[in-house]
């Protein structure tokens, strides 16, 4: 009895660990992962209770079991095992919560939330201490590298507005560079937390907790402004919005007054000159043209990139619409595609994925791959609502919007939150 105690204290010291991802090192992560899987099979097996395997966990294995079908017709199998090595966590996490249901008290994953954002507090705390001590470096005049980079000669060649771009673009580089973490990870970590703690000020009893809270949600909102990452605004903005009509109690008249205000503040953001607006208007001016071999480097900027790759996305499933080209090649034909079909230089510069987590399943495992995806979404979605669990909702609608502009299931720091927190709300009821 004592043994299984002091199994049980581990294993949840070690999910509230796990929860502190933001600030634990890809090391530490794997290595807390691992250590926390097998003390989780073995909890259960210690149980001894029947473990046949129900329909709620084959729905979670289901996309990634398709995914290594899809090796068997992959030329690249290299590149394939490493990319189903990396999406692994997509099935530990839910397995481990399945096994262990019921395992974790409505006080606890409330703690393991905690633990979170106070983690996410800890990285944006410390980047804005190290953008106060680099203030001058990140706000000074662009430099001679940086108008050669962007196609220019001379700094009287460049517009206010594509000065504005280049500055934000090297404040976000200086973010992700000091941080290890793309400004977009944050911006979801960021929405998630806000939503949490401003679900806590109701039930906020003391004064100096009520006080934390606010001041924890400007840092962040503030940290979120700065970032400007346009798909996390949009995400979180939506999921407000659709949280507020179903699970508020509001009066209609108010529903539509909250949702007015969030439009209003969207509008005012892009009237004046700020990271945001910059973001944001560049798509708009930049429509739907794409970068070809002709392209100068004065008229690549993210947006246009993007509209390459999504057309490399649509090209490669009008190709293989049933069984996809196999998780092994979706890398080399996409590459194949920016060369072929496009041309642009700055393709070659890095690698882009198909920035499109429904595109990357239908790409890499067809159709049914795509609709074994979307279902797990969509379940998810109506298990959230049918047993009114906010955070599971919360989260699954911002991160399926996430989906539509970031493969976040390739990297660490996406994988870890959707399937982390997913597996631990939808595997354990919400019991005091």
């Amino acid at each position: 009895m004592i043994l299984t105690k002091n199994f049980n204290k581990a294993f949840l010291l070690l999910t509230y660990l796990i929860g502190c991802f933001p600030i634990l090192t890809f090391g530490m992560r794997s290595v807390t992962t691992i250590v926390w899987s097998i003390l989780g099979v073995f909890i259960f097996f210690r149980k001894q209770e029947d473990y046949k395997l129900t329909k709620d966990i084959w729905i979670f294995v289901l996309p990634f079991l398709i995914l290594a079908f899809s090796l068997t017709y992959s030329a690249n199998l290299q590149f394939g095992i490493a990319i189903l090595i990396k999406m692994i966590s997509v099935i530990i996490f839910p397995f481990i919560f399945y096994l262990n249901s019921d395992f974790f008290t409505k006080k606890q994953i409330s703690k393991i939330i905690y633990f979170f954002v106070f983690s996410v507090f800890i990285i944006i705390i410390y980047q804005f201490i190290q953008v106060g001590l680099n203030y001058t470096f990140i706000t000074d005049n662009i430099t001679l590298q940086e108008i050669k980079s962007n196609g220019f000669f001379a700094l009287n060649e460049i517009s206010e507005e594509k000065i504005s771009q280049i500055k934000l673009r090297r404040f976000r580089n200086f973010i992700i560079k000091i941080s290890n973490t793309h400004t977009t990870y944050q911006g979801l970590w960021i929405s998630f937390s806000v939503f949490f703690l401003a679900s806590k000020l109701k039930k906020a009893k003391r004064k100096l907790f009520l006080l934390g809270i606010v001041l924890l949600i400007a840092l962040l909102s503030i940290w979120f402004y700065m970032i400007s990452v346009r798909i996390a605004f949009l995400a979180f903005i939506v999921s407000i919005v659709v949280y507020i009509f179903i699970f508020s109690e509001f009066s209609k008249r108010k529903k539509i007054l909250i949702s007015v205000l969030f439009s209003g503040i969207f509008l005012t953001l892009l009237m004046f000159e700020n990271p945001f607006s910059i973001r944001v208007k560049e798509y708009y001016k930049t429509g739907f043209s794409l970068l070809e071999k002709k392209s100068k480097a004065t008229e690549f900027n993210s947006s246009n990139v993007r509209n390459g790759i999504y057309y490399c996305d649509f090209k490669l499933i009008q190709e293989s619409p049933l069984f996809g080209v196999g998780v092994g090649d979706v890398q080399d034909k996409l590459n194949g595609c920016f060369r072929d079909n496009l041309g642009s230089k700055i393709y070659n510069w890095h690698t882009f994925n198909s920035h499109n987590q429904y595109m990357f399943f239908w790409i890499s495992s067809g159709v049914l791959g795509l609709m074994s995806f979307m279902f797990l979404i969509f379940k998810v979605f109506m298990f959230s609502l049918k047993e009114k669990n906010k955070f599971l909702f919360f989260i699954t609608l911002l991160i399926a919007i996430f989906f539509l502009t970031e493969n976040l299931l390739e990297r660490s720091d996406g994988l870890i939150f959707y399937s982390f927190f997913t597996g631990v709300l939808y595997f354990n009821s919400l019991k005091e």
